[in-house]
């Protein structure tokens, strides 16, 4: 399996990953978005012998600055419940820091992010337009766990 960032030949692909993993097309819409707009701050596809079998994608939030979204990540439904999300997203945080973003937040659930060192509290004095009991914090620099800032998502989250 290898982990890398994604290639424009992985764009089709990547969209019927999506669209097959979350049975909706909104989140390959967003994507696509994302992309066509200049807010994607990282993409990474796992892929074995050629084929895409998971993607991850963090968008930089309009405000506060150097924070991203995790804004989706997803598996091949053959290759579910088998490690390969935790992998990607384990990887893609490492990336995040890497790249010097300041914290990553994300909209799930906390039983499942809260793993990977995403907290509800430290995303408690966040000011969000979704629901506070799915917005996760995974603080990065030095005071932004707890910090009171109000997230501001690109344009094209608007549509979701």
């Amino acid at each position: 399996m290898e982990l890398r960032e994604v290639e424009g030949r992985d764009h089709m692909f990547v969209s019927i990953l999506l669209q097959t993993a979350f049975e909706r097309p909104q989140e390959a819409r967003l994507v696509e978005a994302l992309r066509a707009a200049g807010d994607l701050a990282l993409e990474l596809v796992a892929e074995q012998d050629g084929q895409v079998m998971g993607h991850i994608a963090f968008a930089r939030l309009t405000a506060p600055e150097g924070w991203w979204a995790l804004s989706p990540v997803c598996v091949m439904q053959s290759r579910q419940g088998r490690g390969l999300g935790g992998e990607i997203i384990r990887y893609g945080l490492d990336m995040c820091r890497q790249r010097h973003a300041r914290a990553v937040v994300v909209v799930g659930g906390s039983s499942y992010y809260s793993r990977f060192g995403f907290s509800l509290k430290a995303a408690e004095n966040l000011t969000t337009p979704y629901a506070r009991e799915y917005t996760l914090l995974y603080p990065i620099a030095p005071g932004t766990a707890g910090a009171s800032e109000r997230l501001i998502y690109p344009a094209p989250f608007a549509g979701l």
